[in-house]
């Protein structure tokens, strides 16, 4: 049949449809209609359902896009130099793995690296790349070594040289926790969220439907298809199947501070701060976390860690105090147990950890290990049979690596002060002579010699020390000797006593800088100045004698006194001083130097005005006890490393990449080197360093 015989027998079928009967032509009419919505309807859903999955793509992707977390990675160079030395203590242990068939440990003074007998094979610090020295996670993960930092995000070692990354949109500050997996590496951070790496690019991971940041993350965790996601202050989160739920004290939790959890079966086991709780899986659905989940099953302040071992549970406190409890027990009869052990005195922040088949305890003492099979266990007793791991010379440590004062004597000695643990002396090759340490002598904020006399005057929280030659305390001053506090900041001693007369070497003229005032004079023939007598403030900080001139750094202002009365003040509302809080002063031949908290540097003119630098050097935060000259250059140590002011060429440089901690607290030197104590050890650099070229 042709096209035209198809056309006219179409136009006949229609022209008999027109003259159907009326049934018959609504009958059809109806069809033909149904069908048409039909058709519509489909083709309206199936163009609805392809929008909806178009835009669910795009969200997707969106969403996906959003949570890339851009980043810059740089190899870190070591800083091979014969005029840099780095003195730091690495006992404080904070976690060991298994890398290249040696064990590595992160330290508070760098990483450290042991072969299997405990033998010390390096102490790699910042000079070896380094990027700082406080390490706080490791984690192994295909053919490299992944550490978390304090400040400096995620380092990459691949057992020759470190490589660095940071986030460019974050500041994640310490990384506490690692957990490697098959394919990934997920990223604990203190203030930038859940990290997933895998090798190429990072990702964020949010909790929850609304997407949330989970923050201070100290703990990571899996069983099965759960992650476990534990918190400094918001509890626990738990992930399973892209659901997330929140577990708090609400829910029955000691505290919000998660130390640890224990997967067991169908219990759930969950170490805070203040103790031990447990939960049955079945009664943590997401629907419920508002309900009082977990029970208390033991009541522990200052817990720390919790591990699984065997079938059993292994906690630990701060102070190195262990215990069990075996996890196969029943709800109602779980029962822990003390578990005594040789602990080292003045053990601190310890944590436990299984590698291999054995048991490994780190602390500020360092690491102990003991054989999990050789736990003796018995009907009347438990115990931990730890050994010391690491054989390290303690005579080339330093006790601790915050280095709050520092000075030489007249022998060439460098005697180190800290906040928590007394005073260090080394000699100029960096080993240490003796440790001095009391109860009167921890928090030590200023040192100095009196060169008369041949004693060592050490400022500190309970009053002022005096030590002779022998490292024997002689004195110690007090507010029952006249002091106005015996909270000392810093204690200069005037030109005066450089009398040969035996009265001035028994009992030194001092002046101290106390946290209630300025104490002048002899032990027990002490006067005090005060806001009464003119000072900006009673909370003094530093001190710098000139002959009859003293000047006194305070919390509101910097004091001139001369024959013991305040003559003039220092302030942002009489004078060019912008920060009313000075930290530290210097002086080099004629001129005067100011160091502030928070406004830089400044230099008192002959003509008694204030010059600052901030607009050369930046309003930084000059620390006590950190301004020092070498008589060509100025040091003033900041929470930013080292500003450097050449005198002869007036030009400001800034030192970093050589010290072991960006916050330097004290410097001092002689006519080779010049000393940097900072948070994370001391950094000696000779003086020849600053003349090569840059």
């Amino acid at each position: 049949m042709s096209g035209r015989e198809k056309t006219k027998g179409l136009f006949s079928k229609l022209k008999n449809l027109r003259f159907a009967p009326k049934s018959i032509l609504t009958r059809r009419s109806v069809i033909v209609l149904t069908i048409a919505i039909l058709i519509g309807s489909f083709l309206g859903l199936w163009r609805i359902r392809n929008q909806a999955q178009r835009q669910l793509e795009e969200e997707r992707a969106r969403l996906a896009s959003q949570d890339i977390v851009p980043f810059e990675k740089k190899l870190c160079p070591e800083l091979a130099s014969k005029d840099l030395t780095i003195w730091q203590g690495f006992r404080n242990s904070r976690a060991i793995v298994r890398f290249k068939d040696n064990y590595f440990v992160a330290t508070d003074g760098g990483l450290v690296e042991f072969d299997t007998e405990g033998n010390l094979l390096r102490h790699y610090s910042v000079l070896d790349g380094l990027p700082e020295s406080d390490l706080l996670s490791l984690a192994p993960l295909g053919a490299k070594l992944f550490i978390g930092t304090r400040t400096s995000g995620l380092v990459a070692f691949d057992g020759q040289g470190f490589e660095s990354y940071r986030w460019a949109d974050r500041s994640a500050q310490a990384i506490m926790a690692l957990l490697p997996e098959a394919n990934r590496l997920l990223i604990g951070t203190m203030a930038g969220g859940l990290i997933e790496f895998d090798g190429q690019q990072f990702r964020e991971i949010k909790a929850g439907a609304d997407r949330q940041r989970l923050i201070g993350i100290n703990h990571l965790s899996t069983q099965g298809a759960r992650l476990f996601v534990g918190t400094f202050a918001g509890g626990l989160w738990i992930e399973q199947g892209a659901r997330w739920s929140q577990f708090t004290v609400g829910s029955g939790l000691l505290s919000n501070r998660i130390v640890g959890v224990v997967a067991d079966g169908e219990k759930l086991f969950v170490a805070s701060d203040y103790g031990l709780t447990v939960a049955p899986f079945s009664n943590l659905a997401a629907d419920q976390t508002s309900a009082k989940s977990f029970r208390t099953v033991a009541i522990l302040p200052s817990l720390s860690s919790m591990i699984e071992s065997g079938s059993n549970l292994l906690l630990c406190e701060d102070n190195g105090e262990s215990f069990m409890l075996s996890a196969d027990d029943d709800l109602a009869h779980l029962q822990v147990n003390r578990l005594p052990w040789n602990k080292p005195a003045g053990i601190a922040g310890a944590s436990l950890s299984v590698l291999g088949p054995e048991l490994w305890l780190l602390s500020s003492a360092g690491i102990q290990r003991a054989p999990i099979e050789d736990l003796e266990v018995s009907n009347k007793s438990r115990s931990l049979p730890f050994s010391s791991f690491g054989k390290i010379n303690g005579n080339e440590l330093l006790t601790t690596n915050v280095i709050s004062a520092l000075t030489l004597d007249t022998l060439g000695r460098l005697w180190a002060g800290s906040f928590r643990n007394g005073i260090d002396i080394f000699n100029s090759g960096g080993k240490k002579f003796a440790h001095l340490e009391s109860d009167d002598l921890r928090e030590i904020n200023f040192l100095t010699e009196d060169r008369v006399s041949k004693t060592m005057l050490a400022a500190t929280s309970q009053g002022l020390l005096r030590f002779n030659t022998e490292f024997r305390a002689i004195d110690r001053w007090s507010t029952a000797d006249g002091l106005l506090s015996n909270s000392v900041l810093q204690v200069g001693i005037p030109a005066a006593n450089a009398a040969e007369d035996k009265t001035a070497r028994d009992k030194p003229t001092i002046a101290c800088a106390t946290s209630k005032g300025l104490s002048l004079g002899v032990p027990g023939k002490l006067r005090g100045l005060t806001t009464v007598q003119g000072l900006p403030s009673n909370s003094l900080y530093t001190l710098l004698l000139q002959g009859r001139s003293i000047y006194a750094g305070t919390l509101s202002g910097l004091a001139l006194i001369e024959d013991g009365r305040v003559v003039r003040v220092f302030k942002d509302s009489n004078s060019n001083l912008t920060t009313n809080w000075v930290t530290a002063l210097c002086v080099v031949g004629s001129r005067l130097f100011i160091g502030t908290y928070g406004g830089g540097v400044f230099e008192l003119t002959p003509a008694g005005e204030l010059h600052s630098f901030a607009s050369e050097a930046g309003r930084s935060v000059v620390n006590p006890n950190a301004m020092w000259t070498d008589g060509a250059r100025l040091y003033a140590g900041t929470l930013e490393g080292v500003m450097v002011f050449d005198l002869h060429s007036q030009n400001w440089t800034r030192v970093t990449d050589e010290l072991p901690s960006r916050t330097v607290l004290s410097i001092t030197g002689d006519e080779h080197f010049v000393y940097f104590g900072t948070t994370g050890g001391i950094a000696r650099i000779a003086r020849a360093y600053w003349n090569q070229p840059a």
